[in-house]
């Protein structure tokens, strides 16, 4: 381990816009601000291109491309908004952001990648609150990053 990871309580942040989302961005803040040690908190998007219907997009090109220009701008506006309310509480919190497209691997799959990665400390998720068969057909990604992550994970709900 280098002395720069050792230095950090590195928190990642996982945000999709959703209101549980930013809960959960507001509890890895709280748990910066009483941290000791210098925090460093990270804020990952994920584009998920399935939902931006990818087998029309390879077919044309051309197609969806707008849609995923309006994902991207939101996106910033998330992670921009992240960044004003860390701003705000003051202290010394290193902030980062990463916005992921990848069209071959899972959402949960890019955040525990780059969570490994970044050598975080804790991994912090918003909890969307799908239950029974709906849960289980679409499958979960705060399931998937407790189960696979290398570190604990906070579920906000």
């Amino acid at each position: 381990m280098s002395s720069e990871n050792s230095t950090f309580f590195k928190i990642l942040m996982a945000i999709d816009g959703s209101e549980n989302s930013i809960k959960a961005a507001e509890y890895a803040i709280a748990i910066a601000i009483n941290q000791k040690a210098k925090v460093q908190l990270i804020a990952v998007t994920v584009l998920d291109l399935l939902k931006l219907n990818l087998s029309t997009f390879i077919a044309a090109p051309t197609f969806g491309v707008k849609d995923l220009e309006e994902k991207k701008k939101q996106a910033k506006e998330w992670l921009g908004n992240i960044e004003k309310l860390i701003q705000q509480k003051g202290k010394n919190i290193e902030f980062k952001s990463y916005i992921f497209e990848d069209p071959t691997l899972r959402v949960s799959s890019l955040i525990i990648n780059h969570a490994e990665r970044e050598n975080v400390n804790l991994i912090v998720v918003g909890n969307r609150g799908n239950k029974g068969f709906k849960r289980m057909l679409l499958g979960s990604v705060a399931s998937d990053i407790i189960t696979y992550a290398h570190c604990p994970v906070l579920v906000v709900k």
